[in-house]
């Protein structure tokens, strides 16, 4: 094959043989690609039917054995269900995950609800002491009140001669 330079030479740059090479390469490539037989693109009878059609695609697999389109559509049907089998088994997961959270939330709940009780029975009591004390206290102040007027009138403590009411 031959490039013209900036200047207008000629230079070769592959021998005639690996241009020609590389030539029809390329033409069984684009054959393959379009799906083409290149067998009989290039004179032989392909598989038995000169339909141009080549047949099942072939994947080469790590093992250098190819695999039909057939064995592809399984292989992609089990992965799909291998997906679906993992995400059963996640939900599974989350949903055992989400139940002992719950457990234990509830057993704390529960906890705190009967100190809760024990704290509001203990404040019950104090309120229920704390009102019959002031009563008692009440009741007291009131005597008092009453005491001091029976024993001592007020007219009777200021006897100054002040001038107050007395």
């Amino acid at each position: 094959m031959k490039i013209k330079g900036m200047s207008g030479e000629e230079y070769s740059v592959t021998g005639q043989g690996q241009g020609n090479y590389n030539t029809v390469g390329a033409s069984a490539g684009i054959a393959s690609f379009l799906g083409l037989n290149a067998g009989s693109l290039f004179g032989g009878c392909g598989n038995g039917r000169n339909t141009g059609y080549a047949g099942p695609v072939e994947v080469i697999t790590s093992e250098d054995r190819p695999v039909s389109r057939y064995e592809a559509g399984m292989m992609d049907k089990l992965a799909a269900r291998d997906s679906e089998i993992a995400l059963l088994k996640s939900n599974t997961y989350t949903d055992q995950k989400l139940a002992d959270v719950y457990d234990r939330l509830l057993t704390i709940i529960n906890r705190n609800k009967d100190e809760q009780n024990g704290i509001n029975m203990n404040q019950a009591v104090y309120n229920g002491v704390n009102t019959a004390t002031i009563s008692c206290m009440k009741q007291q102040i009131a005597e008092l009140a009453a005491l001091s007027e029976l024993v001592v009138p007020q007219r009777k403590v200021c006897d100054t001669g002040c001038c107050c009411n007395g």
